[in-house]
């Protein structure tokens, strides 16, 4: 069972006001496709002759935070990024209506074996790629899915494997509850005080920053010093600490995933931090044994976010499937 400090910084267990910037999302204009209760915004950065890679984001990350030059790189390669807000998350849908996530009943229906009443489950997130897909008119496209994303991503291969081509996880989590996550819980202990609810952007954004830095292994793509400002934009953005909750409910319902990954039939590629504080690299082992087709890479002095390496090995991972010659 996770810690609290775990729930707190994975699940969005922060006291705060969740707040969603109208305003931006007007500015920013994004086309929206229709799931299961929710409008989903997204962005197809091209080129349209290009091969499709539909990335999916972990708990909390919006679209915007996407490395720029990791989708210039794709782009160059001849992929074509499509990027997007899961629900709850930036300018999509948020669900607002369903409060904070009972953790109490959460963990009493697991105990009993009976699914807790949550807002969405890992089905429904795996389902909403296929809407952006299908808005677009792509049968069939290649994912990319970083920490929960993964999880995401790798139902979604399970689940409908013929619009599935070349599938890349990085920070994947087997689900295999004798592995203890975080994997560093000193390391985590070393976050902050949680910012009290009526606590000024400033102060989460800090919060914020503070938790990447530890998150980060010895090796970051970009510097802690932009940090705070990156933080300041995530947040003057969209702040919704229940809609945190709520995604982080559904992937703690999915379970052990390791008897689904098996099923997966897509060519397979898992990255994995060597200094991962928060999903042990064990679990992205167990994740890439468990795919039949799957390679695993071990990035040395990466922790729970991207660096210029794994980066690197995803590009590489994409490339298989042109040289294998594979239609999308």
């Amino acid at each position: 069972m996770l810690s609290s400090l775990a729930f707190a910084l994975v699940f969005g267990t922060l006291p705060a006001d969740s707040t969603v910037s109208a305003e931006v999302c007007s500015v920013e204009r994004p086309a929206y496709a229709s799931a299961k209760d929710a409008e989903l915004a997204y962005r197809d950065l091209g080129p349209v002759n290009g091969r499709p890679v539909l990335l999916i984001a972990g708990t909390d990350q919006q679209m915007t935070q996407w490395p720029a030059s990791f989708l210039a790189a794709m782009q160059a390669q001849g992929l074509r990024p499509i990027i997007y807000d899961s629900r709850d998350v930036g300018c999509s849908t948020h669900h607002t209506a369903r409060g904070p996530v009972n953790w109490g009943e959460v963990f009493a229906a697991l105990a009993t074996g009976r699914p807790p009443n949550l807002a969405y489950d890992l089905e429904t997130l795996a389902a909403d790629p296929v809407a952006i897909l299908d808005q677009l008119g792509i049968t069939r496209a290649d994912l990319v899915g970083v920490s929960g994303g993964a999880t995401v991503a790798g139902e979604l291969a399970a689940a409908q494997p013929e619009r599935v081509g070349q599938l890349v996880l990085v920070m994947a989590n087997s689900g295999n509850p004798a592995l203890p996550m975080p994997a560093d819980p000193a390391r985590l202990a070393a976050l902050p005080p949680l910012p009290a609810m009526d606590a000024p952007v400033e102060t989460i954004a800090a919060y914020r920053a503070a938790a990447w830095r530890i998150m980060d292994g010895p090796d970051t793509l970009e510097p802690s010093a932009s940090y705070p400002q990156m933080a300041q934009e995530a947040t003057a953005r969209s702040w919704d600490v229940d809609s945190i909750g709520r995604a982080g409910a559904a992937l703690l319902a999915a379970g052990d995933r390791r008897s689904r990954f098996a099923v997966i039939r897509s060519p397979a590629v898992v990255i994995h931090g060597a200094a991962d504080p928060l999903v042990s690299p064990a679990a992205g082992q167990e994740v890439a044994t468990a795919i039949p087709q799957a390679t695993f890479v071990l990035v040395p002095r990466m922790g729970h976010s991207l660096t210029l390496p794994a980066i690197e090995a995803i590009l590489q991972g994409l490339s298989v499937t042109t040289s294998q010659g594979r239609p999308n």
